[in-house]
C-alpha cells in the first residue's frame, strides 16, 4: 500500500492500515492531519466499464449523510479523484459483529444474555432511524454492524440501501441482492422488498447471537430455529419466530419489535438507552434523587455545557426580563438552594454550566431537598441528557411541571414510576420536543387536579408506546396540540380508557 496520504475535500489523511477488501474496493484506517483523529475511508476504484455506475457507488454517502444517530456510522465527506471514489466515515475501533461472534465461537463460550440484549436494542434504534427516513438497508448482517468502545453498536455499509417513495413493496431487477444468508425469502424468491425485509435480517442476526450459528446454514429455513431455553429467556424465541415469519405481511415491523422488547422482555429502560451502562447506573433512587446519563459531543468539549436548567436560564437565553414573565415563578431560588450535583461520583458545587474534559458518556446525579413546589423548566433544553431515572422522586409539594423536560432532544430513557403528581395543576409542554423518546409510561400519574395539558407531547415524533392508564382528564380545560407531530404514535399503541385522549390524538 502506498504511503501517499489520501486527500478528501482538501484535507490530508495518513494511511495506517487496510481493514478489509471486497468486490467494491477496500476500507482503510487513516489518521487526519488536521485534527489527529482516526477515520475509516472506503476506497472504490472506478473502472472504465463502471463509470456509468458512479451514482450507485456514491449512494452510500448520500444515505449516510441523512443520519445523525448514535447507532449509525457517521459520514464526513466524499471525494472523487485519481480514478477512485473515497468515502470518509467514522472509524469503529472494535471491528464488526462478525469478529465478535467468531471470537466467542473460537473460545467456545455462549454470549451472555444481557450482552445480546444490549446489542439488539442498539441495532433496533438504528433500524428505527433508517425506516423513519423511508430507507431500507437491504444488507443487514454481522459484517455490516460495527462496534466502538464499550460495545457501542453502529449500523454501516449502506451501499445497496434504497430510498423508498413510500412504504410499499418494491421489485428488484436483480434478485441476488444483499447476502443470501440474511436475505428475506421475498427477495430471494420473488425479487420484492420493503422495510420488513430488514426485520428478517434482524431475526437472523438475533438467532446467530444466541446460537453462534448462521440461521440459513442451520435450518435451510425450515422449522428448526430454536434457542436454548434452559439458558436464555424463551421470549427471545418468540421474537425470532415473529421476525422470521416467511410471509412479510404478517412479519413484525421495527416498532412492533421494540414494543415486544419492552413489554415481553421487560426492557423498557434499556431498549431506549444509547449507551451500555444503564444497568450499572440503575442503583435505585432514594427520595428526590435523579440518576441519569449525559453524552458530551466533541464540539462541546472545553465549552460551557448546560447540565441543569430553571426558568432563570430560559430568561437569560431568550433575553426576557422579569416583567416579561407570564407565570408566577420562584423555582430559580428553590433549585439553586436545594440541589447538589454529582458527575461520575464527583460532587460539584451548583452551577448552570459545567466544563467537560473529553468526549463521552458521564453518569450524573441530582439530589434535591424535599421542599420543591415547582419543577417547571427544571430540565429545559438539557439536550445532552440521554437517560433519567426519577422513580420515587418526591414531588408531593409540586404544583407546576410546565415544560419540565422541554427540548431534552437526546432523552431516550425516562423512568417516572411512582411519580407523585396529585397536587400538580399545570403539565403544559411537559415533554415538548423530546423527539428521541420511544416509550413513556405515565400509568401512575394522578392528574385529577390538572387543568392544562396543552402541547404536552408536542414534537415527540419517535414516541411509539404511551401508557396513560388511570390518566384523569376530567378537569383539563386545555389539550390543544397535545399530540401534535407525534407521527409514530398510533391509536392502538396508547393504553387508555379515556375517549377524550383518543379523540385528541385522532384529530391531531
Amino acid at each position: 500500500m502506498e504511503n501517499k496520504p489520501i486527500v478528501i475535500e482538501g484535507k490530508e489523511y495518513k494511511i495506517i492500515e487496510e481493514l478489509g477488501e471486497g468486490g467494491f474496493g477496500k476500507v482503510i484506517q487513516v489518521l487526519s492531519k488536521s485534527d489527529n483523529k482516526e477515520y475509516a475511508i472506503k476506497e472504490i476504484p472506478i473502472k472504465e466499464e463502471k463509470k456509468d455506475k458512479i451514482e450507485e457507488i456514491q449512494n452510500e454517502a448520500v444515505i449516510l449523510s441523512k443520519f445523525n444517530c448514535e447507532n449509525i456510522v457517521k459520514y464526513y465527506g466524499i471525494s472523487n479523484e485519481n480514478n477512485n471514489i473515497y468515502i470518509l466515515m467514522e472509524f469503529c475501533n472494535e471491528g464488526n459483529l462478525r469478529n465478535f461472534i467468531d471470537k466467542n465461537i473460537d473460545n467456545e463460550t455462549l454470549i451472555e444474555e444481557n450482552i445480546i440484549s444490549n446489542i439488539i436494542k442498539q441495532i433496533c434504534i438504528g433500524i428505527k432511524e433508517i425506516h423513519k427516513r423511508k430507507i431500507v438497508h437491504r444488507d443487514l448482517k454481522p459484517e455490516n454492524i460495527f462496534m466502538n468502545d464499550n460495545m457501542n453498536i453502529k449500523i454501516g455499509d449502506f451501499g445497496i440501501s434504497k430510498q423508498l417513495s413510500s412504504y410499499k413493496t418494491h421489485t428488484l431487477t436483480n434478485k441476488k441482492l444483499g447476502s443470501e444468508y440474511y436475505a428475506a425469502p421475498e427477495i430471494l424468491d420473488n425479487g420484492i422488498y420493503n422495510e420488513k425485509s430488514d426485520i428478517w435480517s434482524l431475526g437472523c442476526i438475533i438467532y446467530e447471537l444466541f446460537n453462534l450459528n448462521i440461521y440459513y446454514k442451520d435450518a435451510i429455513r425450515r422449522k428448526i430455529k430454536k434457542i436454548n431455553s434452559e439458558i436464555y429467556n424463551n421470549k427471545w424465541q418468540e421474537l425470532i419466530d415473529l421476525s422470521l415469519e416467511p410471509d412479510y405481511k404478517k412479519r413484525f415491523d421495527i416498532n412492533q419489535v421494540i414494543i415486544f422488547l419492552e413489554n415481553e422482555l421487560n426492557n423498557k429502560k434499556s431498549i431506549e438507552n444509547l449507551g451500555n451502562e444503564m444497568n450499572r447506573m440503575n442503583l435505585g433512587n432514594k427520595n428526590n434523587k435523579i440518576i441519569g446519563e449525559i453524552y458530551i459531543k466533541k464540539e462541546d468539549i472545553n465549552k460551557d455545557v448546560r447540565i441543569i436548567n430553571s426558568f432563570e436560564n430560559v430568561k437569560r437565553e431568550y433575553g426576557w426580563k422579569d416583567e416579561d414573565d407570564d407565570i408566577e415563578y420562584l423555582n430559580e431560588k428553590e433549585i439553586k438552594e436545594n440541589i447538589e450535583i454529582k458527575i461520575n461520583e464527583k460532587i460539584i458545587e451548583f452551577t448552570y454550566y459545567y466544563k467537560f474534559n473529553k468526549e463521552g458518556k458521564y453518569n450524573i446525579e441530582y439530589s434535591f431537598k424535599n421542599n420543591l413546589t415547582k419543577t417547571c423548566y427544571m430540565l429545559y433544553n438539557c439536550n445532552s441528557l440521554i437517560s433519567l431515572d426519577l422513580s420515587n422522586f418526591n414531588t408531593q409539594n409540586v404544583i407546576n411541571m410546565k415544560s419540565m423536560f422541554c427540548n431534552c432532544i437526546s432523552l431516550i430513557s425516562l423512568d417516572l414510576s411512582n411519580f407523585n403528581t396529585q397536587n400538580v395543576t399545570d403539565m403544559c409542554g411537559m415533554f415538548f420536543g423530546c423527539n428521541s423518546l420511544i416509550s413513556l409510561n405515565l400509568s401512575n400519574f394522578d392528574t385529577q387536579n390538572v387543568t392544562n395539558m396543552r402541547n404536552m407531547f408536542y414534537g415527540c415524533y419517535s414516541l411509539i408506546s404511551l401508557d396513560l392508564s388511570n390518566f384523569n382528564t376530567q378537569n383539563v380545560t386545555n389539550m390543544n396540540l397535545m399530540f401534535y407531530f407525534c407521527d409514530s404514535l398510533k391509536k392502538e399503541n396508547i393504553i387508555t380508557k379515556d375517549d377524550k385522549i383518543l379523540k385528541i390524538l385522532t384529530e391531531q
